[in-house]
Parts: structure tokens; sequence; C-alpha cells
């Protein structure tokens, strides 16, 4: 877990690419606590001790503010989720409902 505090840290200012009003509209959720923290959502989802962020976008998809988080799992494959920022949901690969 320690290991994704700095990838987490660094993701912040990397996340991308997301279209230029996304960004902004994510924040403004965020102070307004309608979606949870990033990193609330990714210690939810207990990636391994030894996985490593690799990058993370967010998106707004059909209204619905989406993180796609890629990540190296501790076998070293690279795998990727999306989330709802809002409820913390994983959703299928590609959704976008």
């Amino acid at each position: 877990m320690y290991l994704l505090l700095p990838a987490v840290i660094l993701s912040l200012v990397v996340i991308g690419p997301c279209h230029g009003d996304d960004y902004e509209e994510a924040y403004r959720l965020r102070e307004r606590r309608e979606i949870l923290p990033l990193e609330e959502l990714l210690r939810r989802q207990q990636l391994g001790p030894d996985s490593r962020i690799l990058e993370i976008e967010a998106e707004f998809e059909n209204g619905r503010c989406v993180y796609e988080v890629e990540y190296l799992d501790g076998s070293g494959r690279v795998r990727e989720i999306w989330m709802d920022a809002r409820t913390g949901e994983i959703l299928p690969k590609g959704e976008d409902d």
C-alpha cells in the first residue's frame, strides 16, 4: 500500500487525458464532496502491496465522473480498472452509460 502513495500523489499531477473542463469539473465535484477522493477510491480497491499505478485518467462519460486506473500488479502484469468516482463501484471494461 505504501508504494501506492507516491504514485497517487504523482498521478494527481499527471492525470490525463481529460478534456479541458473535465479537470475543473472533477475538482468542483470533489470540493462539494459529490465524488470521493481518489486516494479513498484506490484504498478501497486494495490493488495489492506490490502494485504500482502507471496512469490515471479522469473522464466524464454520460454525466458521470469515471477514473480509469492502469496499474502494474505484483506479478508484473498491466491491469486496468474503471471506477465510478461518486460510488467507488468498479465498472465493466469500457462501460460509459
